[in-house]
Formats: structure tokens, sequence, C-alpha cells
């Protein structure tokens, strides 16, 4: 497991090494027309969470995976709510930082269809088991779980088919535990970061903006 450990520490800080040695490398603007890139909403599940039964039927209070916003965690949203609001929050942060870095970024809808040209940006919300097995985060599970990370993909349009982002795992061991075990594809590009408690808005903002980043280096490397 030590072995396990270790090289999956060293793969993904390679990845984000990789990705954040680019940052502001080349400033230099894009070539007219600028590089489209379409933002897809992304992967963040929400537990399954139902009211407390018993005298004064109270809600449940949610101590969640991932802080919520103003006032006492979980206090403000309930979990498919706060997950709609973290996932809006980091594409419309993520679409901002790529125009400001010279991209013609857009938002994509689930289900819209996309053009055949251009590049999309895709990703998904992670935690890692005590079996060092990659999860799908979950809102609305798990006091203290705010260690997150995030694995995105950007790809060329043109392609004949997209690669799928990641592949689900079948484990026996594994299936009465929250959020789904999956296995990364190796092209994507990883940025690892904390929901810090109290602070959820700087911190997808910060994770956006090394996600662009490392986006925004792709695409030069492309021109």
């Amino acid at each position: 497991m030590l072995h396990r450990l270790l090289r999956y520490t060293v793969v993904m800080g390679c990845l984000t090494a990789a990705a954040m040695s680019c940052v502001a490398a080349d400033n230099a603007p894009f070539a007219a027309p600028a590089p489209i890139v379409y933002v897809a909403d992304f992967d963040l599940d929400v537990a399954n969470v139902t009211p407390d039964s018993g005298p004064g039927q109270r809600v449940r209070r949610l101590r969640g995976l991932l802080p919520s916003g103003p006032g006492p965690l979980g206090q403000d949203k309930n979990p498919q709510d706060h997950a709609k609001h973290i996932v809006d929050e980091m594409a419309d942060a993520l679409t901002d930082d790529l125009k400001k870095g010279g991209v013609d970024a857009r938002r994509s809808a689930p289900g819209q269809p996309l053009p055949p040209a251009g590049w999309q940006v895709r990703g998904v919300f992670l935690n890692v088991d005590d079996g060092n097995r990659l999860r799908r985060a979950m809102v609305g599970f798990g006091a203290g779980q705010n260690n997150i990370q995030v694995a995105v993909s950007c790809d060329s349009l043109g392609a004949a088919d997209l690669p799928p982002l990641y592949q689900a795992v079948e484990e026996a061991d594994s299936k009465n535990k929250p959020g789904a075990v999956i296995k990364l594809n190796p092209y994507v590009i990883a940025a690892k970061f904390v929901m810090s408690r109290g602070d959820e808005k700087k911190t997808i903002e910060k994770t956006a903006q090394e996600i662009s980043d490392a986006v925004i280096a792709k695409l030069h490397g492309a021109a």
C-alpha cells in the first residue's frame, strides 16, 4: 500500500508541477482569432441526505464534505443547492480567468451539442479514501473531510472521439462506501487543492486560476 501511495503522490505531484511550471510562462497574446474553449460543469456528487425523524422533526444539520458559504457550516444550503453553487462558481471563475488570458471562453450547458472545432475543458471533484483510491467527491457527507482534488482535461473538439475523463472501478469492498471509485485517464491536467472551511469562494477562485494557467499553457503549446 505504501508503494501505491508513493506512486500516486509522485504522479499527482508531477502533473501539478508540470501544469504550474507553465503558469505565466508564456504571456504572449494568442494570434487572431483567439482559441475558443467551452467550459463544462465539473462533476460533483451529492450525498443522499434525509430529514431526521422523532420529536421536533428538524432538518439534519449537514456537516458536509465541502464547507458552505456564509453562516455556520451547512446552515445556508441543502446538498443539492450547495453542489450546484460550487459547480457554478468553478465554471464562472474558470471562464472569466480564461477570458483574461486572451481565450474566447464560453460555458457549455450539460447536454449542449458542441461544434466540431475548438476546445473543451472538463473536470471532476475528487477525494482519496483510506485505501488510496480515488473517489468522486460528495457534498453532504462526512464531517471534516475537506481535502478535495480536481482533475481536469482540455481536449480538442477536432479529435475523432473525446476520450472519457475517468473510468469507473468495480471493487467488492467499496460498494457500501460513499463516492464512486474511479480511475483517471493519464492525459488529464491535475490540480490538487484543499477546500478551506469558511473560505470556499477564495479557494475555488484560486484553483480556477491555476487550472486556467495550465489550460492556457497547453493552448500556447498547441498553437
